[in-house]
């Protein structure tokens, strides 16, 4: 069965971090001479305690009259003079073998731009953001095309490639023909919607039976002949 890319694949290793006595002017420069949005912040171990970001910056520079009421995070890190107050913790992970679409939630539900990837014991790996996850899109049509063909058709569903119709335009994915049973129709579709850069299936697939009201055969001897002796 296809799989979703990992976040392992478009994941950025090399990663700029800071630890969680680095001053606030530090990360300032870091940041902008990296170019990026925000960092990862990391114990001696690599363990990450949290991120700093542009957003933390920007609220330790607020007037104190800006603030939300009450917020006691953001009065935290109006006085911040390290990283340790500024950041914010816990950090939102990920993880390498995780799919890409796990990390996309993330990023989404969170309004991020970057996620720290962490091993099982919880040190950084690397960092995956908005822009690694679009590489997943940018895949060729003949890339597509040749894993429907190759991993959908031929090794998960067991069917002659060229019996089908495939096409790829833009990642938009179309099949026609025949197959042997209607019930085989979702399960294709199913698999070619996860192929990465996929961005719609259209299909105008037949079967030649149709077995959606066919009850399973129920397991156990079946005839005639009973394996239960009668009672005396």
């Amino acid at each position: 069965m296809p799989s979703r890319r990992k976040v392992g694949s478009v994941m950025t290793t090399d990663v700029a971090t800071v630890g969680p006595d680095t001053p606030f002017k530090a990360v300032a420069v870091l940041l902008a001479s990296w170019n990026i949005s925000g960092a990862p912040v990391v114990d001696e171990d690599g363990q990450v305690l949290g991120v700093v970001s542009q957003g933390d910056l920007l609220e330790h520079e607020a007037p104190h009259g800006m603030l939300k009421p009450g917020s006691r995070q953001a009065r935290r890190k109006a006085g911040a003079a390290f990283v340790a107050d500024l950041m914010t913790r816990p950090a939102v992970t990920v993880r390498s073998d995780d799919d890409v679409t796990v990390a996309a939630k993330l990023l989404e539900q969170h309004h991020f731009h970057r996620l720290p990837v962490v091993d099982d014991a919880g040190k950084l790996v690397g960092v995956v953001s908005r822009s690694d996850l679009l590489r997943v899109f940018l895949r060729t049509d003949q890339e597509i095309r040749d894993e429907v063909r190759d991993e959908v058709l031929l090794r998960d569903m067991a069917l002659d490639p060229s019996s089908l119709y495939v096409a790829v335009h833009n990642g938009i994915v179309t099949l026609n023909g025949e197959v042997e049973r209607e019930s085989m129709i979702p399960v294709i579709v199913a698999l070619v919607r996860r192929v990465d850069g996929v961005v719609e299936v259209r299909q105008s697939l037949k079967a030649h039976f149709d077995d959606r009201g066919v009850s399973p055969v129920p397991p156990g001897q079946v005839g005639i002949l009973s394996s239960h002796k009668p009672h005396n």
